[in-house]
């Protein structure tokens, strides 16, 4: 009997054993099907992953962590002095078009006053103008201009010899 139960242990050993060989087995077999199934992506995933790595991470993380604290510290000043100058040109983009804009303004609104300024019965049925030449319209810049004929204004008279 005791020899039995030994025979009996040792085949279930064995029977363990073997069950964990063959589990083993299909999972090697199943982990070799995937890689053949998908064996070219990934190839080109760890290759475009090198490239990646080599080209662009590892000199960026090369050059941050190399570099003395003094250029990093110049590297940032150029940036901010970059970042202004930037940021000055287009405040003074948007001051020019702003004064365009405010003279637009300005001389719409000056037009506005100038017409509510004028009494009804200086206003031509041609808009807000106070008369033309034509019809004898007083001008003070023009000596002569207006409704009395040859003017009011007659210079001095100049003699010359005389003292």
């Amino acid at each position: 009997t005791h020899h039995q139960q030994t025979s009996e242990e040792n085949h279930r050993k064995r029977a363990a054993t073997m069950d964990f060989i063959n589990n083993g087995a299909e999972l090697v077999k199943d982990a070799a099907t995937y890689l053949q199934d998908n064996a070219w992506y990934i190839i080109i995933l760890m290759v475009s992953g090198y490239y990646l790595k080599t080209n662009y991470v590892d000199p960026y993380l090369q050059d941050r962590q190399y570099r003395p604290e003094t250029q990093r510290k110049s590297d940032y000043g150029a940036d901010m002095k970059r970042v202004r100058l930037e940021q000055q040109e287009l405040a003074s983009e948007r001051a020019i078009v702003a004064a365009k804009e405010r003279k637009i303004k300005e001389e719409a609104d000056k037009a506005r006053r100038n017409k509510a300024a004028l009494k009804p019965s200086q206003i031509t049925e041609d808009g807000d103008r106070l008369g033309k030449a034509s019809n004898n319209s007083f001008n003070p810049l023009q000596p002569g201009s207006g409704n009395s004929g040859a003017g009011g204004y007659k210079p001095a008279k100049r003699s010359v010899g005389r003292s």
